[in-house]
Order: structure tokens, then sequence, then C-alpha cells
């Protein structure tokens, strides 16, 4: 993906391969805002250039690197553009979707209702929602009709949450029955989507002008210390400064730019985060390792490290002997720690996975029982939720009345929120479901919460990756002030020498 993204930014220096990309978002390739977007990057340079007294050669690097910021740049502006939009529209779409079908029930009366909202020309939502339609009236599927017509709004708008929205319509409208309580929780799991989105762009917009406002100030305080200096000195004109002048723009517009690539806007959050290798390694060792073994393992070595400790303690190596105890200790408390660090990443990953599977279950449960909500669930759970729920269903089909299944999921990661939700499925299954309203509004309401906990959770992770970039301005600043400082030393010395 990664690669796929570097060679993309590469073929954003084609001014052909650039004005496809932009009318691929629907708009048109402005050739004078192009152009005046690289007379302002130029004229910021030569401001730069000036405050800094930078010599023509290093003029002519700084412009020629940084030209290859513009394309990317002018690119994220409409991708920005477009990725608003069709958040807006795809919004629009799941709401009208889900208070139509709430009235119809049917999936061809809810699209045509939802068709109205958008006009042609202006959104291409409304070209997808129509080709949908038509799909539907012609009837001619390959295997399942409404899924391949649901497929073609999928095509461009495609995220989870549309995903899950299709999926209910699909079962609703094969199964039939009173789904008004579902249509709500996905109206309900809708808004506060569109709530967190917001404001983790308002959390981006903030982190972005932290960033600039830092390279400002970096370039400000290093413009001072250039006018503090004697011009006697001739720090500035040294091939050393300007060199150090030219890496330190260079550095700052470089973390510019990478701030606005990271933060650019990702309102559809269509990204699928593949669970890492570090995560399974870590559950494995959580779940199916043995503690005690390991601890056993390690108290083999650390042990054959004291007496050697105490020999040279005895010798008058009091230093050796005590880094030998502490590695002794080290060793001893490893597996101790592992399984710590291994516990905390778990419990973090299940704890932002386990909403989505219960909101789910939640959905199932409206037309199935306990135990078959749970298996058609279990095949599309997260990964890390599969073994455990695999487990819960063979302990069910051995003991059905039996609550010990239930406590078990999960039970190594101790998370009340799953024990309070696993409790109440419990509860349904055994008690029975007469009053389906009354069981599933506390689950409901509880899968809701901690679905938004977990998503938040994710953007924090998100986040927390992006943030040192507010620091890296000052270390840009720092290392042009120490090099410059090292001059001044340098020419000082030089002076006292010759004078001598």
């Amino acid at each position: 993906m990664k690669r796929r993204k570097k060679r993309e930014r590469l073929r954003y220096l084609s001014p052909g391969y650039l004005r496809r990309e932009i009318q691929g978002f629907g708009y048109h390739f402005s050739l004078r805002r192009y152009a005046g977007c690289f007379l302002g990057l130029y004229g910021f340079v030569a401001c730069l250039s000036y405050v800094f007294r930078l010599k023509l050669p290093f003029i002519l690097v700084i412009c020629g690197i940084t030209a290859c910021f513009v394309p990317g740049m002018f690119a994220m502006v409409y991708r920005s553009q477009y990725e608003t939009k069709r958040f807006e529209d795809i919004t629009a779409y799941m709401e009208q979707m889900l208070y139509s079908f709430k009235r119809h029930a049917k999936i061809l009366n809810s699209l045509e209702d939802t068709l109205v909202l958008f006009e042609k020309g202006e959104s291409r939502l409304y070209d997808a929602v129509l080709e949908a339609i038509t799909y539907i009236q012609n009837g001619t599927a390959q295997s399942n009709l409404y899924r391949e017509a649901f497929s073609i709004v999928e095509k461009e708008y495609g995220c989870p949450r549309l995903y899950k929205i299709h999926d209910f319509f699909i079962e609703a409208e094969a199964v039939g029955g009173d789904f008004a309580m579902s249509a709500d929780i996905l109206l309900k799991d809708r808004r506060l989507w569109i709530d967190r989105v917001y404001e983790l762009q308002r959390e981006k917009k903030n982190i972005k002008a932290k960033i600039t406002i830092g390279i400002i100030l970096s370039f400000l305080v290093c413009g001072m210390t250039v006018y503090m200096l004697p011009e006697e000195f001739g720090i500035t004109k040294n091939v050393v400064s300007q060199a150090v002048t030219m890496v330190t723009i260079l550095l700052n517009l470089l973390i510019w730019y990478a701030a606005q690539v990271k933060l650019s806007a990702d309102f559809m959050q269509c990204k699928d985060v593949p669970e890492s290798k570090d995560v399974k390694r870590q559950y494995n060792y959580v779940m199916h390792g043995d503690l005690n073994k390991e601890t056993g393992k390690m108290c083999i070595p650390a042990v054959l490290f004291v007496p050697l400790a105490v020999l040279l303690g005895k010798k008058g190596s009091l230093a050796p002997a005590g880094l030998l105890l502490i590695f002794s200790v080290i060793l001893i408390t490893q597996p101790r720690r592992r399984y710590k660090v291994s516990m905390k990443h778990v419990a973090r990953e299940v704890e932002k996975a386990f909403p989505d599977w219960l909101l789910s279950m939640s959905l199932h449960l409206q037309t199935d029982n306990v135990h078959v909500s749970l298996t058609k669930s279990a095949a599309y759970a997260p990964e890390i939720l599969r073994e455990e729920l695999t487990l819960l269903l063979e302990g069910i089909e051995d003991t059905p009345d039996a609550v010990r299944p239930y406590l078990s999921f999960m039970d190594k990661v101790k998370l009340p929120d799953i024990t309070s939700a696993m409790k109440v499925l419990y509860s349904m299954a055994e008690f029975g479901m007469a009053d389906v309203g009354g069981q599933l509004g506390p689950l409901v309401e509880r899968s809701l919460v901690m679905t938004d906990k977990a998503e938040r959770l994710k953007a924090e992770d998100h986040l927390a990756g992006i943030s040192f970039l507010v620091l890296l301005p000052m270390v840009t600043g720092v290392i042009k002030m120490l090099a410059d400082l090292g001059l001044v030393m340098a020419y000082i010395l030089s002076a006292v020498a010759n004078i001598t």
C-alpha cells in the first residue's frame, strides 16, 4: 500500500496524470490556479532566501526540490473537496434509506425515495442509485439481485457502515418482519459516527495549525539569530551555514507537507487496517502462553549468574557483580513484563473489535435466537474474536444451559463491558426473548456506547503517530542555531589564535 501511494505521488509530476486525477474527482483542472501555486511557493522561498541571505545555488536547490511538493498538494485540495462531498452524500443516503425502509420495508421503494435527494450532474450518487434501481427493475441478477445492485453504490462510496446497512436491507427483505428497532439502531450508530468524524477532523485541523505555527516560530527564531550575528564574522556567507540553512528550510517544508498528507481528510474512514503480526503474537502469548513455564525457563540462566556475582563481589569487583545481579533480576521478570505489555495491547484491540461484533449481534437478534445469531455473526467477526467465539459456540453445544461458556469468553482479558454483555446474552438465551425490546434495549445502548468508545480509541491511535510532527520544527531550528554557534566559536578561536 505504501509503495502504491509513493508511485501515485510520483505520477502527480506528470501534468497529464494530474489533470486526469482531478477530472476523476469531478472538477476542472485550472492551469492558472496550478501556476499560481508555483508562484506562491517561489515567492515564499524568495522571502526566506532574503531573510537567511542564501546564495543562488542553494536557492535553486530549494526551488527544485519543493516544486515536487506542489502537484501532490494541488491534487490534495481537490481530493479533500471530493471526500467532503462524498461524506455528505453517503450520510444523507444512509439516513433516507433507513427511514424509507422503516416505512416501506422494500429496497426498491427506499432507493426510489432516496434518489429524490440528489440531482443529476451535481452528485455521482444520483447516477449510482439510478443504476441500482434500473438493475433491480431489470431483474437480471447472476446470484443475488440486491447484493449486486448495492455493489454499484458501494463501488465508489463503500465504507464499513454502508456495508452493514446494505446487509441489513438484504436480510430484512429476505426474512421480513418488523425491523424498526434494527433501523433505529443503525440510525443511532450513524449519528454517533458523524459526530466522531467531525470531531476527528477538528482535531486534525488543530494539529495542522500547531505544526504551521511551530514552523513559523522556527523560521522566526532562526531569522533573528542571523541578524544578531556581526556581519564581520561572515557566518551567513559560510558554505556550511548556507548548506545547513538550506537543509533546515527543506526539512521544515517537508514536515509541513507530510502533515498535510497524513492529516488529509479521510471522512469515509474506509481503510481496513489488518491485524498486525505483533498483535497476533501477543494474542497467542496471552491466551495460550504459560507464564509460570516461561518464568521457569528464565530462572535457570538467572540462577547461574548469582554464584558468579558472589564470587566477583568477594574479589572486590562490586560493579560487575552488581550488574550481574541486575541482569539476573531482568531475566526472571522478563516474562511477566512481556505478559503485561502483551495484555495491554490485546485488551486495547479487543476493546476496539468487540463493540462492532456486538452491534452485529443486536441486529441478528431481531429475528434469530442467541445461538443462531452467534453462529451467523461469528463468520464475519473481527479476527481477534473468532477463536473465542468458536470456543463459546462449542461450549454452548456441550452445556446449553450453563453460564460458564458465556463468562469464559475473553476471560483472560478481563474487560467488565464484555462480561456484562455476555451475561445479557446468557439471560436472553436461558429465559427466552418474549420481551425483545426490553431485553435488547440495554444491550443496544451498551453496544453503541462501546462502539463510540472503540472508534475514539482508533482515532487516538491514528493521531498519536502524527502528533510528534508538532515538535520537529523546533528540532530543525535548534540544529540551525547550533551550526551557527559552532561557526561563531570557530571564528573566535581562529581570531584568538591569529592574535597570539
